[in-house]
């Protein structure tokens, strides 16, 4: 009988910065869910696939996603960012403690296209490659948000972030708006094509501006 198991624990950080200096108001720190699309591929990513049919590709962790939506949102976005709303409609009610959750409750463009219909863009920023190693236990996922990134050419004079997820790399980054948002019926998500997460973290909004950039590190310990 073994006793022993391992435990995958996941910290995340968000580090916010205006004109190269921190922000410590917009930093945000917590500790992600493995939703059940990641605990299937951490089981299926360590099986040979002669043993493990159901390990039918080499996917790999390869970016992070950014929404607003999630429990942990309390801005009125409707009233204070309509146009934001009508591009990235949906609820807020996503917590980290539900383990079906396969995508962002409300992903929005990370560049691209502003708009709704077949207006095109990436939903994704590639982490930062080759990962770093804290230890010989954990290893490090960074991915950067320039100042243009989320407010497509100022579109979005300010986007109050609130929801992160880790994609691998099976899962499109470019898509249409139409692929990932159903804008004619409530909450307007399209489970279809919309990327789908492996990792899910909301935390209290924070405001990026074409001022403000981010670094997310992503740190999973085993």
């Amino acid at each position: 009988m073994f006793l022993d198991h391992i435990e995958v624990r996941s910290n995340v950080n968000i580090v916010a910065r205006e004109n190269g200096k921190k922000v410590p108001g917009l930093c945000r720190d917590g500790h992600n869910i493995y939703v059940n699309l990641g605990r299937e591929y951490l089981a299926k990513v360590i099986s040979p696939t002669a043993f493990f049919a159901g390990r039918v590709d080499n996917s790999v962790v390869r970016s992070i996603g950014l929404g607003i939506g999630g429990n942990k949102q309390t801005v009125n976005i409707a009233t204070t960012y309509p146009t934001l709303d009508a591009h990235y409609p949906g609820q807020n009610t996503y917590d980290k403690d539900t383990l079906t959750t396969t995508t962002l409750e409300r992903p929005v463009k990370v560049s691209g296209t502003a708009g709704v219909g077949a207006s095109p863009g990436g939903w994704l920023k590639d982490v930062v490659a080759p990962p770093t190693y804290p230890s010989i236990y954990s290893v490090e996922f960074q991915a950067l948000f320039s100042t243009s990134d989320l407010q497509l050419s100022g579109a979005y004079p300010a986007v109050p972030l609130s929801e992160v997820s880790l994609v691998l790399s099976s899962q499109t980054a470019s898509l249409q708006s139409n692929q990932v948002y159903d804008y004619a019926s409530s909450p307007a998500h399209v489970a279809v094509t919309r990327q789908n997460l492996v990792a899910y973290h909301p935390f209290a909004p924070l405001t990026k501006t074409n001022t403000v950039s981010l670094e997310i590190h992503w740190v999973i310990e085993f």
